[in-house]
């Protein structure tokens, strides 16, 4: 049986999904999983500017659970019509940067599992259960390639590291959908023009660039 913990670990630190049988649901219990997901996000968190974020036991453990059930989802078309919108869900929403940020430690993975449903098959259910959920969390929904946003302009619970990572990767495929409003809009605005001027920087000069072009 391949556990929640072997899922997590091959996928933190390998970047892999391997499956040998249908997964078993585990319930939350702050156990070897817990510890596994607290000290990934140890390192994670100091990747964000500002204040450090608070870990969130249970989202991160229900954010692992749900991409391991939409990982087997992906590979396994047999067992998983029924009851999958049940396992593709989390308890409660994002309301503070702990619950973003601990979910994105492996939401930031569901992204690529979506791109590779909807190749597969766009009408999949899968495809729009991921869509949801990508939507309701949007510091990982904004890696997606998806034009509809969050159903309401993401504040990022109001951590300004965390709106700086949103804008820069909004900035990687802007869309209107997912602009953000107030204070995580001006982090949108001040890295676009950040990326504006290193483009600017990049740019050849006119007179240098037709010479590069005559030869």
């Amino acid at each position: 049986m391949s556990s929640l913990e072997e899922f997590l670990s091959r996928l933190l630190h390998q970047g892999r999904v391997v499956f040998r049988e249908r997964p078993a649901p585990e319930a939350f219990a702050p156990g070897r999983v817990g510890v596994l997901l607290e000290r990934a996000f140890a390192s994670y968190r100091l990747e964000v500017a500002g204040p450090l974020i608070d870990f969130d036991a249970r989202v991160a453990f229900e954010a692992g659970a749900l991409v391991r059930e939409a990982c087997w989802a992906l590979v396994s078309h047999e067992e998983r019509v029924e009851g999958l919108g049940r396992r593709l869900a989390i308890s409660q929403p994002p309301t503070r940067a702990s619950h973003h940020l601990s979910a994105d430690l492996v939401f930031r993975y569901l992204p690529q599992v979506h791109r590779r449903a909807r190749a597969f098959d766009p009408a999949d259910p899968l495809v729009a259960l991921l869509a949801d959920v990508l939507r309701q969390w949007p510091l990982s929904g904004v890696l997606s390639d998806l034009e509809d946003g969050p159903p309401v302009p993401p504040d990022l619970g109001g951590h300004e590291g965390l709106m700086l990572l949103y804008a820069e990767r909004l900035a990687s495929h802007d869309r209107p959908g997912w602009r953000p409003e107030g204070r995580a809009l001006e982090y949108v605005e001040l890295v676009r023009r950040g990326r504006g001027r290193d483009q600017d920087r990049e740019r050849p000069a006119e007179g240098v660039a037709r010479r590069w072009a005559s030869w």
